[in-house]
């Protein structure tokens, strides 16, 4: 590999260059040629692959010679900063360290107590205390073997009081004592009040294995609820979707407010199970060089449901793109309630590098049918409503949650 490629050919600009860097030492004589070859090729050879793949390679110009000394994870954003795309997609992981580049809030696959929490003030008003109230709880995690539930208030992280710097030890960390508070009504039903109080021990942060499919079941007899975490575990979804089919199931919720990851092969197979409409389905958009590679999906459906999709802030990338497609081939089967989305219009593929990090650039565009990719700032809901909002968290899949409760009323 040439790894001054990115370096003029000008006699002049060479020496400016290399004396500045040290290649050239002035007051020695030596050559330092292989001290900057040997502490910039990877980033070097990071620029060359994002040039080659990147959905914006084209856009990819040589910067400042400091920068190329960067952590690999570092000098990726250098790049797709020239995009001009708001490129907040692409990213860069070290081979020899395991971290989530997708989590969920304060809650990550890695290295977790497995829930997700927010920062809010009492919610009975009677005092000035922050509380961490817990969003969601993960199964066979430390907050469900310890007790923990959706809709409960953290007031206290062993001796410490919460408040938006106590709150990041709610992420991962030793074992610690939770001071745990719980809503109920007043005796007259007419106010929120605490209804009692717990404390609890929570083992050490781990590893948390979320399955695709966290809830399933059927509501009443004409509508079942799914809600799914990862749209890449098709045998999974497939299996929990036939097990919800019945002659008199019409309506079905799909619940992805946590579902931020999946590939583009499964949400097909998902939409085949529950769309309308037989034909294109998915196409995707590659840069020049990779046009080659642009793809028209098709699917030939077996289902007819109406379906209801929950959405948040999480809601990204394959669940995006199952929403879309499918709100392109029967419109009026679809319906979108919750938050609007996080955007991720592109499709992400992972790179290996011969340096020990791997790059995960946007590759391509993905649309629907006709070619739409217009959702690079969220799919709106079609009834905008926002859950935490409410001071009750059933929960998921409960009917009487917020967002499913809506749906029973509404559909």
């Amino acid at each position: 590999m040439n790894i001054y490629k990115h370096i003029r050919s000008s006699f002049s600009f060479q020496l400016v260059t290399w004396c500045s860097v040290g290649l050239l030492c002035v007051a020695c004589g030596k050559d330092r040629t292989y001290e900057y070859e040997e502490k910039t090729v990877g980033c070097h050879q990071l620029q060359d692959l994002m040039t080659e793949w990147y959905l914006w390679g084209d856009s990819i110009k040589d910067v400042d010679w400091q920068q190329y000394f960067s952590k690999p994870t570092d000098f990726i954003s250098k790049l797709t900063a020239q995009s001009k795309a708001n490129d907040k997609w692409s990213y860069c992981l070290i081979d020899t360290i395991e971290s989530d580049p997708l989590p969920c809030g304060t809650f990550n696959h890695i290295n977790s107590y497995g829930m997700d929490v927010e920062l809010m003030s009492d919610p009975t008003g009677e005092t000035t205390k922050q509380y961490a109230r817990v969003l969601t709880v993960y199964a066979n995690s430390p907050a469900e073997q310890c007790g923990l539930q959706r809709n409960d208030f953290i007031g206290q992280i062993d001796n410490d009081k919460v408040n938006s710097s106590i709150i990041k030890n709610l992420v991962n960390g030793r074992s610690r004592k939770l001071h745990v508070s719980h809503l109920g009504l007043s005796d007259d039903e007419e106010a929120l009040c605490w209804a009692g109080h717990d404390t609890l021990t929570i083992g050490k942060s781990e590893r948390v294995t979320v399955p695709a499919v966290m809830v399933s079941r059927l509501l009443y007899s004409d509508i079942g609820y799914l809600m799914l975490s990862d749209l890449s575990q098709t045998e999974e979804i497939t299996a929990a979707i036939n097990r919800l089919k019945s002659p008199t199931m019409y309506d079905l919720i799909i619940d992805l407010r946590l579902c931020n990851r999946g590939t583009i092969e499964c949400v097909c197979e998902v939409a085949k199970l529950i769309g309308q409409v037989d034909g294109p389905f998915l196409r995707t958009f590659w840069n020049p060089s990779k046009s080659a590679n642009n793809q028209t999906y098709s699917i030939t459906t077996t289902g007819a449901y109406n379906l209801y999709f929950i959405t948040s802030k999480y809601t990204q990338g394959a669940a995006e793109w199952l929403i879309h497609g499918l709100q392109a081939m029967s419109p009026d089967c679809v319906r979108v309630i919750g938050q609007t989305t996080a955007g991720q219009n592109v499709m992400l593929k992972a790179i290996p590098s011969d340096y020990q990090f791997t790059i995960y650039p946007a590759v391509a565009f993905v649309g629907d049918k006709d070619g739409n990719y217009d959702y690079r700032k969220g799919i709106t809901p079609d009834d905008p409503i926002n859950e935490f909002e409410y001071a009750v968290l059933y929960p998921y899949g409960d009917r009487r949650e917020v967002l499913v409760n809506y749906i029973l009323l509404n559909r």
